[in-house]
């Protein structure tokens, strides 16, 4: 479900501003991780009467298709088939892995676009001012004056950041960071008005004042009032300061059948869901039945109806992405990590046909099992280097070279950066000593002196 930008003609706007609330619901689905899902539905489920879970009974396979029970094998085969490198599929469910910090999601973002060395590191500065909320509360001269740019520069920047997910985030204050998501959702131009100059008039609900000033009907500004009160005030809420330990639960599995990368989505633990069949009989048959009894049946029918859609929107997103993934980096997969390929979320939104923040969403604390390990989607996603043979070499991949370079060493006579650089020159990657030191210390790999002296405290 793609948010595209629409008309500003009265009936467009009107239609779009009644399913936005809507399309809000399924994108806050489509970027919850595989735990965070499990709770959402077990909610869904206690408060819903008319959700249901099927019973296997209820499962029809479909010709072409494998049944449950063919799906689980195949899972199996997967673990069976681990070769190392990432985390075992076997014992993925015991262990534990820190959910996504907003600075490390805006940090992908940023590192994934075109930008020069200067303007990535304003972006970096710019992240790291956000509050918990996500709002740059410190003023631009400041900020300029603090990294030594112009003030100018940073707007530029700014916008840049301003695009990323999730929507308002780097807002400088409220009306800013609402407006951005209006924008994003082309809700046209009255919305956009009342919250840059109406706000405290939507909070004593003087909708008449509003239409009055604006030129347009009450009923149209109670319809974007409903669209402005959907959306989070608080983009940096949706990621916590202290994630605590969670489950690492593959979304989807992969494995290599006959040469091709086969991709199945996890349905152990996002299920199918269905509505009852005994509600919807009492909706549509109960005659006699208290008028606001039905009434609540058929709301919570509606309800429920709409959640299943967003959970297989949500199921069907992620698939697509992962295949899509596969399709990019299908060295990795016969291969192994070092032989990961840059990849951008442009290249997946591109192949998807959908926005680069849908795939922002779709890869956020999202998990693939390969037969090198689990991996988070957004280790597929990096910058990287141009060999001497034109073909380009992921970041990642480089830091997969770089360890192994260094647990080859003689541990008498530990690598330096610098002959670490010259030792990857000559595996065809041209990169800076100084990148080299980065990537090793992000690899938890102490200096060659340390590394040196740790080797003579031990003898």
């Amino acid at each position: 479900m793609e948010l595209k930008p629409v008309l500003t003609t009265a009936p467009t706007v009107s239609q779009q501003l009644v399913l936005s609330p809507r399309l809000y619901q399924s994108l806050s689905i489509l970027r919850l991780g595989a735990f965070e899902l499990q709770e959402l539905i077990q909610k869904e489920l206690d408060e819903n009467p008319t959700l249901e879970i099927p019973e296997a009974a209820d499962f029809e396979t479909e010709p072409g298709q494998a049944p449950e029970r063919e799906l689980w094998d195949d899972y199996l085969g997967v673990n069976r088939s681990y070769h190392g490198g990432g985390v075992n599929p076997a014992t993925a469910g015991e262990l534990a892995a820190c959910a996504e910090t907003l600075s490390e999601h805006l940090t992908l973002q940023l590192h994934l676009e075109n930008l020069t060395d200067e303007r990535r590191h304003m972006g970096l500065a710019i992240i790291g001012s956000l509050d918990e909320d996500g709002y740059l509360r410190e003023p631009l001269d400041e900020l300029a004056a603090t990294i030594d740019r112009p003030t100018g520069e940073i707007e530029d920047v700014l916008r840049i950041v301003q695009r990323f997910d999730p929507p308002g985030v780097a807002a400088q204050n409220l009306e800013e960071c609402l407006a951005i998501q209006l924008e994003q959702i082309g809700a046209g131009e009255t919305a956009i008005r009342i919250v840059r100059e109406f706000l405290p008039q939507v909070a004593h609900n003087a909708f008449g004042e509003i239409a009055k000033s604006l030129g347009v009907t009450t009923a149209k500004v109670r319809r974007a009032v409903e669209v402005i009160r959907s959306l989070c005030p608080s983009p940096g809420s949706l990621f916590d300061t202290s994630p605590p330990a969670a489950a690492v639960i593959p979304d989807v599995y992969t494995r290599l059948d006959r040469g091709r990368i086969r991709i199945l989505a996890n349905r152990e633990i996002v299920p199918s869901l269905k509505l009852s069949r005994l509600y919807q009989e009492m909706a549509t048959k109960a005659v006699d039945a208290d008028p606001a009894t039905t009434a609540y049946i058929k709301d919570k029918l509606r309800e429920a109806s709409r959640f299943i859609r967003d959970i297989d929107h949500r199921r069907t997103t992620v698939t697509k992405v992962a295949r899509a993934i596969a399709e990019a980096q299908p060295e990795f997969f016969t291969e192994g990590p070092e032989h990961l390929r840059p990849l951008g979320l442009e290249k997946i939104a591109a192949s998807l046909e959908v926005h680069p923040s849908t795939i922002s969403r779709a890869i956020l604390g999202k998990y693939m099992s390969t037969p090198h390990g689990i991996f988070e989607f957004r280790y597929f996603f990096s910058p990287g280097y141009a060999t001497k043979s034109g073909e380009g070499l992921a970041a990642n991949a480089v830091k997969k070279r770089l360890a192994g370079i260094i647990a080859r060493e003689d541990s008498s006579h530990p690598l330096s950066d610098q002959k670490l650089t010259g030792m990857l020159k000559q595996n065809d990657i041209k990169i800076s000593r100084r990148t080299v030191a980065k990537y090793r210390e992000q690899l938890g790999i102490a200096p060659s002196w340390e590394r040196k002296k740790d080797k003579a405290h031990q003898g």
